[in-house]
């Protein structure tokens, strides 16, 4: 039957697809070495998934809840809403910006993998996801460990053990992630003893190196994940039963301390609160703000950072330095709810919720100890717990999305009464898929290619111009489709710099023209000698609107 040949090949473009972007890296070819080449594999193999997802037809319906579809498409169709509605440059919300990339493509390629994860219902395949996170931590590992060692081959523009993954404190919740369902499988009953012994070792080493980056995302995550998979291990031996509820109560006294901590309260404090939670604190104030004084269609995809210097209060504006800013609130729940209002965060919420549900049900259902699904529940609750403190980092986020749509799927797939064919059918009993469906599949993959390519290309295309120290190759390439509003900053920087006043004067224009909220091309304008009094003065109060409580902002005489 061609469903299970088709069902089998999304089975390996999901599997190669998370390890792939975790670790995929393009330093010498491009500006942005993290984010976008990691788009490009998103991109590429979710697409080819949404293929594979396509031509299954009704039988995919049939598989998925009818809300799951619906929630679904409401979130897609919202980011359609969001784009045209919210006013934000259209190449922003689509590519998103320089370094994040949460747009528009990014969250629909996401989607489609969430669903294509749920859609494949077999029980070895989510076996199979848990091990590859595992699996992906070990070339992570040792990387990681050249950095630590100050032995990087790399010649990156700071020295950090951040892995693969551009940030310190992406790779220590990655290490977080993986160092739960490591754990997990190494503690399951009649795991063979070498591999408990390297599971605990890598570990070990992880936990290690999270303490070097310095970042305590990755503990907490840990903690928190291994708290829910003890309780799992309390509740499958029948002698530790009865510390179900003790076990359960410090739990809940355990989180309520570490929100207290986030306050500077209670015991945890000196443990938990640094200025840095200060600092997110008040990019959270601003991502509400957003939400609410644009509460339906929100102020457009990943454009947070267009309107943060607006509403991020007066206290956050003052609280170090004015030019304190960020283009995310460092929380992903408020990003998406700012990106495109209430309707776009309920709908997330909604999936997130099917997988909830999907957990509930396999918990109750069996009392004994399923490594294979604690790791799912417990890593997935992990992630969830670093998206209220971080960023949609694709190398880690991919994860989340990806164990979002197993939870569902492995629901069904552990159904007693399950009749889902494609799980009982061996390897061999399968037909080979038809070429024209394996031809097609190339054809979605090329076509998520050449979508994310277009930034990529644009950016690489801005590297080799930077590289030539000319300001006008640089706007020339700024310019280009799929580049950024950093890309025109850099450019305007460079022919500042040059003394190169009439560049300048057409780098601003352009760069306003394309992008009204841009704070440096008004702060640029108004100081330029070819800008007339009339230009000068609605400078200074396009700068008053977007910085309301900036106290460096003043009239140009």
């Amino acid at each position: 039957m061609r469903t299970d040949a088709i069902l089998g090949r999304l089975q390996v473009v999901l599997l190669a697809l998370a390890p792939i972007t975790t670790l995929v890296i393009s330093p010498f070819s491009s500006f942005d070495p993290i984010n976008l080449i990691k788009m490009l594999v998103v991109a590429s193999f979710a697409f080819s998934a949404l293929t594979f997802v396509l031509l299954l037809g009704k039988p995919s319906l049939d598989r998925l809840p009818l809300g799951l579809w619906f929630a679904s498409g409401l979130f897609v169709s919202w980011m359609v809403m969001a784009i045209v509605v919210s006013g934000a440059p259209m190449n922003q919300q689509f590519w998103g910006v320089f370094g994040r990339n949460n747009g528009f493509l990014g969250y629909l390629c996401l989607v489609v993998i969430l669903i294509a994860t749920a859609i494949v219902q077999k029980k070895s395949f989510y076996h199979k996801l848990v091990d590859t996170l595992v699996l992906t931590a070990i070339p992570t590992t040792i990387y990681a460990l050249f950095q630590v060692a100050g032995r990087d081959p790399i010649s990156w523009s700071f020295m950090a053990p951040f892995a693969t993954l551009g940030n310190v404190n992406f790779s220590s919740a990655f290490f977080g992630l993986a160092s739960i369902c490591a754990t997990v499988l190494a503690f399951a009953p009649q795991q063979n003893g070498y591999l408990r012994v390297f599971l605990l070792v890598m570990v070990a080493t992880d936990l290690f190196i999270i303490l070097q980056t310095g970042s305590i995302q990755g503990i907490m995550i840990y903690l928190a994940g291994m708290g829910l998979a003890g309780f799992f291990l309390v509740r499958s031996f029948k002698p530790l039963r009865i510390f179900q509820v003790p076990y359960f109560l410090s739990g809940l006294l355990g989180f309520g301390l570490t929100a207290l901590a986030l306050y500077d309260m209670g015991p945890l404090a000196r443990f938990v609160f640094g200025e840095t939670i200060l600092f997110r604190f008040d990019y959270w104030y601003a991502g509400l703000a957003m939400t609410l004084k644009n509460p339906v269609f929100g102020v457009g995809l990943d454009s947070y950072g267009d309107w943060y210097r607006e509403l991020r209060g007066e206290i956050a504006t003052l609280r170090t330095t004015p030019d304190r800013i960020t283009n995310t609130a460092h929380n992903i729940y408020l990003d998406i709810s700012a990106s495109g209002g209430f309707p776009l965060i309920v709908a997330y919420l909604a999936l997130l919720g099917y997988a909830l549900r999907a957990a509930w049900r396999l918990s109750r259902r069996s009392q004994t100890f399923n490594p294979y699904f604690v790791a799912l529940f417990s890593t997935w609750i992990a992630f969830l717990i670093q998206a209220a403190i971080s960023i949609n980092q694709i190398g880690v986020g991919i994860w989340g999305w990806l164990f979002t749509g197993a939870l569902i799927g492995y629901e069904v797939a552990t159904r007693k009464d399950t009749t889902v064919g494609p799980g009982r059918k061996s390897k061999s009993d399968s037909p080979p898929l038809p070429a024209s469906v394996a031809l097609l599949g190339i054809v979605g993959l090329g076509t998520g290619f050449v979508l994310a390519f277009i930034p990529f290309n644009a950016d690489a295309k801005f590297k080799d111009a930077l590289q030539t120290g000319n300001p006008v190759e640089q706007f020339i390439r700024a310019k280009a489709l799929g580049a950024t509003a950093y890309h025109m900053e850099l450019a305007l920087d460079a022919a500042i710099k040059a003394n190169n006043e009439p560049l300048v004067g057409e780098i601003v224009d352009e760069l306003l023209a394309r992008y009204p909220r841009d704070f440096m091309g008004w702060q640029v304008k108004q100081v330029l000698s070819t800008s007339s009094p009339e230009e000068r003065e609605g400078a200074f109060v396009r700068l008053k609107q977007l910085d309301p409580f900036n106290p460096n902002i003043q009239r140009v005489g």
